[in-house]
């Protein structure tokens, strides 16, 4: 992508030129997110935009869009489905979605954010399948904004080597996706025993209070 062409986009309408580009472009542009948010974090790196301020914009635009495509599932989402499953392009990300759905539950909202075309149907999927908007939430925007960081920081400190980064796209993605779930399986654990721990620590104190009893 010409980088000429984020920073007009920029200069002629701002950073909510930004928002809305990242929005609506998920639907409409032809290209990659991966290579608009990278070329996102170059131009920050070289001082035409502001570091932070580019990077909020960017996850706040995906997240937008990710919702929208929710929101799309749970109003037209059968007609949609039926319509796309029509097109082999589609038919095939709807499978693949789909067992990926089956094999991680809602947790695949995180990891199809790390894999093109699913981060779309995915989400077009769960809003079909009625999934509540709060544990879509959790996944998805957890999921964005890991995802959002990840391009945009290798945008930010290697732009200049896109063609390079592009050409193993599709390797550095499934490490992406390792490091993404085996982050995230660390956090569960944690967090799993540190309820496991609080429990064990109600139950003794129940324990205590109920042989002080029997003493009594």
């Amino acid at each position: 992508m010409d980088l000429d062409l984020v920073i007009n986009v920029i200069e002629e309408n701002g950073y909510m030129g930004l928002f809305f580009w990242l929005w609506f472009g998920i639907f409409i542009i032809p290209v990659p997110n991966e290579v608009l948010l990278m070329t996102v974090g170059l131009a920050s790196s070289m001082g035409s935009l502001d570091p932070y301020l580019a990077f909020l914009v960017s996850y706040l635009g995906i997240s937008t869009a990710f919702t929208s495509i929710y929101l799309v599932g749970r109003i037209i989402g059968r007609r949609l489905l039926r319509f796309l499953e029509k097109r082999k392009r589609f038919a095939d990300t709807i499978e693949s979605s789909m067992k990926m759905m089956d094999k991680y539950h809602a947790f695949s909202l995180f990891l199809s954010c790390f894999v093109p075309g699913a981060r779309n149907l995915v989400p077009l999927l769960y809003g079909f399948s009625r999934l509540s908007f709060k544990t879509f939430a959790i996944f998805a925007y957890s999921g964005a904004f890991i995802w959002v960081l990840t391009v945009y920081m290798i945008g930010y400190l290697f732009g200049d080597k896109m063609d390079a980064i592009m050409k193993y796209n599709k390797e550095m993605w499934i490490l992406a996706i390792i490091v993404a779930a085996a982050a995230a399986g660390i956090i569960f654990l944690k967090k799993k025993k540190v309820k496991n721990e609080g429990i064990e620590s109600a139950l003794g104190t129940e324990s205590a209070i109920y042989q002080e009893r029997q003493h009594k």
